[in-house]
């Protein structure tokens, strides 16, 4: 049986694969005593669990960004 990318495998980097697996838990395990206990200092103006979420989702965003040009780099992105 032929593969369809021509035998070639293609390895991911394991840094890659550990950035979203860090994303994943950060991301499905927010800090939401933050907003429920009411007693929390801003950081930088924005409350703590706005902060979190804006911070968290740039993270992800540069994950993103960095897997993609990752690819490119090795001529696996299209």
């Amino acid at each position: 049986m032929t593969r369809a990318d021509g035998g070639r495998r293609h390895k991911r980097a394991s840094w890659i694969t550990a950035w979203f697996a860090i994303d994943a838990v950060v991301a499905l395990a927010p800090p939401i005593y933050w907003a429920a206990d009411g007693q929390t200092a801003p950081i930088l103006g924005v409350p703590a669990a706005v902060f979190y979420f804006v911070a968290v989702a740039v993270c992800i965003t540069a994950s993103i960004a960095a897997a993609y040009t990752a690819e490119a780099r090795n001529g696996e992105a299209n």
